[in-house]
């Protein structure tokens, strides 16, 4: 973690003061469907939301790393006799890289270190939850509107989440507000 820390601190010092003038910087929120696996059970997806600030920082043309904080909920249902309602929530850091093809919008790809703030369960406890959990991360971010716009995105997180929880997915829409 601290290695990954380092290279973002780095990657933005090698950015120019003229690169740093071009940040595009916004606060976004929306929703999620979020779904997973767990062992011995069925389980029902759940709607969590997102919400935080995030930046697009130029690198080179086009590439820009888009990276941010974001409060993340992760809630799922295993269905049983008695439904149990598992809520895991998360501060997300996204590092990605991001291909702007028009000036208001723009594809990307990378990975969000998750870190687990906190755990709950209607039934039992959660236990053995992994943080940080590192889902990969694909999406589109534009604007419709000079200072309004929307993020789509679809992440994965396979592997273990938790003991017995496996395999989490989500796809989410982000109202965003930009400050450029």
């Amino acid at each position: 973690m601290k290695k990954l820390a380092l290279a973002l601190v780095a990657a933005v010092g090698m950015m120019s003061s003229a690169a740093l003038a071009d940040i595009d910087y916004g606060l976004e929120v929306g929703i999620r469907q979020q779904s997973g696996d767990v062992d011995g059970a069925s389980t029902k997806s759940q709607m969590g939301m997102q919400f935080g600030a995030t930046a697009h920082f130029p690198i080179s043309g086009a590439w820009h790393l888009r990276t941010g904080m974001l409060y993340t909920q992760r809630p799922l249902t295993v269905e049983g006799v008695t439904d149990n309602k598992i809520t895991m929530n998360y501060l997300d850091i996204p590092v990605a890289v991001m291909y702007k093809f028009e000036e208001y919008a723009g594809v990307f790809a990378g990975v969000s270190l998750g870190l687990n703030l906190d755990k709950n369960a209607d039934i039992g406890t959660v236990n053995d939850v992994k943080s940080p959990l590192i889902p990969l991360l694909i999406g589109a971010s534009f604007k419709f509107a000079p200072n309004l716009g929307a993020t789509l995105y679809y992440e994965s997180a396979s592997g273990e989440a938790a003991e017995g929880l496996k395999n989490y997915r989500a796809v989410g829409a982000n109202l965003m507000i930009t400050f450029d």
